[in-house]
This record gives C-alpha cells, sequence and structure tokens, in this order.
C-alpha cells in the first residue's frame, strides 16, 4: 500500500507540471490586441518582453505598467456522457517594465510577467476526479536585460531570467477503489535561472526585422502531498512530501514590422517552441523514483497584426493568432488541448503627451479536442472531451515616458 500511495502522489505532481507547458503570451494591452507581433519595432517599455533589442529605439526613461484578465471555459464530457460547464473564473497576469538610457548606445530595461500557468475547476463528484478536482500553476519571470546600439541599423541584447513557479492541486485519487471522500492535495513551488539574447535589424528606414532566443529552464519542484484523514482510513501518513523535476521548453522568436505609411503599421511574428523537452518528466517521493513520458512535440505560433493613428493621439489595433496545440492524444484534463485561433482588438490614447492608456480585448477559438485519461490505480481508461472551448481576455496597461 505504501508504494502505491508514493506513485499516486508522484502522478499528481507529473500531471500538474505537464499541464504548466502552455505558455501565456499576454504581456501587454498594446502586444496583446496585435497578436504579439511587435518583435521587429516595439517602441514602448514592452520591449524588455517582445525583443530586448528594440530598448534602443527608446530615448527616455520609460514605465509600462498593466494587467490581462483571463476567463477560460468549455464543456466537458467523459465516455460521451455530459458532466458539466468548466469554468474557472478569472485569473490575473500583472506585467510591468522599465527602460533606463545608459549612454548614447546602452540601455537598461527590467521587467516583470508570466510566462507559464493554467487554472482548472471541476465539481467535487465529476467522473475523472481521480485525476483533477481543482488546479492552479503560475510561474512568474523577473527579467533585467542590457541592449546596445552597434550601428544605426543593427542593435544587440541579452539578460537573465529568473523564474518562480509554484502550484497547487486537488483531486480524489482514490475514488477507483471506492475511496472517493479521501481528498489530496499537492502543494509546491522552485525558483530557477535562465537566459535570452535578441537582436534587431533595419533592413530600411521603415522595415525592420528581429529575433529573440530564450533559453530553456529547470525546476526542481519541491512541495508537500496531504490527503487528511488516510492514517485512519487506508494506514498511510496524511503527509508525504514530493518533488518533480520540469524542463521549461527554449524557444525562437522572429518578426518584421513594416511602417507602411505614417499612420499605418503592420506586424507579423512566428515563435518555435521546442515543447518536446518537457517529453518526460522524473519525479521522486522519498526513495522511490521513475520517469513519466508525456510526448509533447515542437510547436509554432504565428501572429499578425495592423496598427492605425487615426490621430496623433489615438490609435485602433487589430491582431490574429494562430497557436498550435503540443500535447498528443494523452494528457491530463487539468488544461484542455486543441488549436487555438485568437482574435485581438484594442486602442491606444495619449491622455497627455507623455502618459498613453491602452486597453485590449482578445477571444480565443480552441478547437474541439478529445484525450484518453487513464486511472493510474486501477488502469481503467476514459475518453476525455472539450467542446465549445473559448476565453475571453481583456486587458489594460499605462505607460509614462520622462
Amino acid at each position: 500500500m505504501k508504494k502505491l500511495v508514493l506513485t499516486t502522489a508522484a502522478m499528481i505532481a507529473v500531471c500538474s507540471a505537464n499541464a504548466a507547458g502552455f505558455g501565456i503570451y499576454e504581456a501587454s494591452a498594446r502586444g496583446n490586441a496585435l497578436g504579439g507581433a511587435l518583435v521587429g519595432s516595439t517602441r514602448d517599455a514592452s520591449a524588455v518582453y517582445y525583443n530586448p533589442a528594440n530598448m534602443t529605439e527608446t530615448t527616455n526613461v520609460s514605465f509600462m505598467v498593466g494587467s490581462s484578465f483571463i476567463n477560460p471555459f468549455c464543456d466537458v464530457t467523459v465516455d460521451g456522457v455530459r458532466q458539466q460547464k468548466m469554468n474557472s473564473g478569472w485569473f490575473t497576469v500583472p506585467t510591468f517594465y522599465m527602460i533606463v538610457p545608459l549612454s548614447e548606445d546602452w540601455r537598461f530595461g527590467l521587467g516583470g510577467y508570466s510566462e507559464y500557468g493554467l487554472g482548472t475547476k471541476y465539481k467535487s463528484d465529476w467522473a475523472l476526479k481521480h485525476d483533477t478536482i481543482e488546479t492552479t500553476i503560475m510561474q512568474y519571470t523577473l527579467n533585467p536585460n542590457l541592449s546596445y546600439k552597434i550601428t544605426d541599423w543593427w542593435s544587440i541584447a541579452g539578460g537573465f531570467k529568473m523564474s518562480y513557479i509554484s502550484f497547487n492541486s486537488k483531486s480524489r485519487p482514490f475514488s477507483g477503489y471506492g475511496l472517493g471522500g479521501l481528498e489530496g492535495e499537492l502543494d509546491g513551488h522552485d525558483y530557477s535561472i535562465g537566459y535570452n539574447l535578441a537582436t534587431d535589424f533595419k533592413i530600411l528606414d521603415n522595415l525592420s526585422f528581429g529575433l529573440v532566443y530564450r533559453s530553456g529552464i529547470i525546476h526542481d519542484i519541491k512541495g508537500d502531498f496531504d490527503i487528511p484523514g488516510a492514517s485512519s482510513t487506508i494506514g498511510r501518513p496524511d503527509h508525504v512530501p514530493a518533488s518533480a523535476r520540469l524542463k521549461l521548453p527554449q524557444s525562437i522568436t522572429g518578426g518584421i514590422n513594416w511602417d507602411v505609411t505614417q499612420k499605418l503599421h503592420l506586424g507579423f511574428a512566428a515563435t518555435w517552441t521546442q515543447w518536446n523537452s518537457v517529453s518526460d518528466i522524473n519525479f521522486n517521493m522519498h526513495q522511490y523514483t521513475k520517469t513519466e513520458p508525456l510526448n509533447w512535440r515542437n510547436a509554432w505560433r504565428f501572429g499578425w497584426s495592423g496598427e492605425y493613428d487615426v490621430t496623433d493621439d489615438f490609435s485602433v489595433r487589430l491582431g490574429y493568432v494562430h497557436d498550435r496545440d503540443p500535447s498528443g492524444k494523452y494528457g491530463t484534463t487539468m488544461l484542455p488541448a486543441g488549436d487555438r485561433h485568437i482574435i485581438g482588438t484594442g486602442f491606444g490614447w495619449y491622455i497627455c503627451k507623455n502618459l498613453r492608456w491602452d486597453v485590449g480585448y482578445n477571444f480565443i477559438i480552441m478547437q474541439d479536442s478529445s484525450r484518453k485519461i487513464t486511472d493510474r490505480l486501477t488502469g481503467q481508461t476514459y475518453l476525455f472531451n472539450c467542446g465549445n472551448s473559448y476565453s475571453h481576455i481583456i486587458s489594460t496597461s499605462i505607460s509614462y515616458s520622462f
């Protein structure tokens, strides 16, 4: 029984880490509205995220603070039987950026944003309660950068990514054995460091190309697995230490931005992410070690944008993103799978000369998907399906330059 309990707890850790593999790209209200297509030219403090080499475009001390509010939901069926509409509520993704000119050619930038995360919530008695009832995973990056303007047409940059990740997952892992009343909860967190490199080329005065590399980051997550009442019911401790190794993937983003006229600006960006770096996860419970295969595949994300300056003080924006799903037909209920189509719109308004207010709205359409979910204790396999999967994203930010 002890080995059975350790295996169960470890599998919950794996599922949580697996779900964290999906990225969060909501880095600013303007960037959200434009589908992230700001890699060739950013022109505000969010260059720290989109392309730190673009910080050389900024001549004054600049700040930006903002937040995105995300609400995902979908219809859930198990083996063809409708379960519920999964709606985990609204999640907040805060961001901040700062750029400080150090000299004519050098810039320092600092950013704080999320790159990974998820949130799902189901009824406590639904059919796959052994897999999850409620899961929240949060990751936050603190990213200092230096950029250097080599020539009038070429800039480079580099920085460190200090990553913090935490998760909380609740389930009823022994429901398959008629012990559905035992609810387990897993908590864990970790800090780690990666890096990023970037460059920007001005092909023409009105045409720029950017390239950004973000390294992978290894997190050794440590936490606790608790099942209150387990000692009296199944003869095991109510509390067990847990750990898991998770490698967040490296990625490369390229993009081009074109000022068609003084008022019309177009952009394109493509991101390749090495999701197969999380194809397996090593986890440990005391002296018990196992490698769990996940079989994720590398995936692409494409974004297109258009921005039009209606006046010197007011701009309107439109964007579209096609985001490919990296997971296969086997997975976890902690994050519904499926390719995503994202439509974005928004505006920017200069309230005064140096103060700008940005607002964005995105509607995400996720393709219907099916996954096979196996109860690790009983070996029974279920068909988990998500349909009518959508998300709303509302974002806002304030920018100021001195």
